[in-house]
């Protein structure tokens, strides 16, 4: 109900700034996202290291607001993104995805002509969550909403804009891995704040 109410209340701030014609667009991109390390839980092991995790692309698409302030602006963004990372688990290789509503609020800052400079927290609600190999399943997230943190710069180029920025989530978020072929193991768990890399393209309406 809280995460609804929230995105509620982001689409009601896009339509307000949309009226006082303050500005508002589209965007779509990739990123490259990494998550934590895959760990066993036996925390006196010298070797609790399972597997690193490796970048893979993913995808997001959304909406975005500008609105004007004395020497900054401010741009609040609703994007759904789609973020993978592969481990090696159990002798196979296997691919962790995550689907989510972001909420960045990015306070910015035009430094000369076309080029600007952006930072701000980011709100992530947490959709759903996979792992490709069959014989494994997941737990329950520890928490579904998470907070990260955004940095970055692009250019405006008319009604088009590129930007690229990084993203560092700041809640440690565990998710555990249990393999259905092992009557016994030892639990894994992945830290699923992102680490990653994003390329946006926009269009302003």
């Amino acid at each position: 109900m809280k995460k609804v109410l929230l995105i509620a209340l982001a689409l009601v701030t896009f339509q307000g700034f949309a009226q006082k014609e303050t500005g508002i667009g589209i965007k779509a991109g990739v990123n490259y996202s990494q998550n934590g390390d895959l760990k066993t839980a036996v925390s006196s092991a010298a070797n609790d290291l399972i597997s690193g995790s490796d970048q893979k692309m993913g995808y997001h698409l959304g909406l975005y607001a500008k609105m004007k302030l004395p020497i900054f602006y401010l741009r609040p963004e609703l994007i759904f993104t789609h973020t993978k990372s592969a481990y090696d688990f159990s002798g196979s290789s296997g691919v962790y995805s995550q689907s989510k509503i972001d909420l960045p609020i990015l306070l910015g800052y035009e430094i000369l002509g076309p080029l600007y400079v952006f930072a701000g927290p980011s709100i992530q609600f947490v959709l759903g969550n996979d792992f490709d190999i069959k014989q494994v399943a997941l737990t329950d997230l520890e928490k579904n909403t998470t907070i990260g943190f955004q940095f970055g710069a692009g250019l405006n180029l008319g009604r088009l804009g590129l930007d690229v920025r990084f993203e560092r989530g700041l809640s440690p978020n565990q998710i555990s891995l249990i393999n259905n072929n092992i009557t016994s193991v030892s639990e894994s768990f992945i830290d699923t704040r992102p680490t990653q890399v994003v390329f946006a393209l926009s269009y302003a309406l």
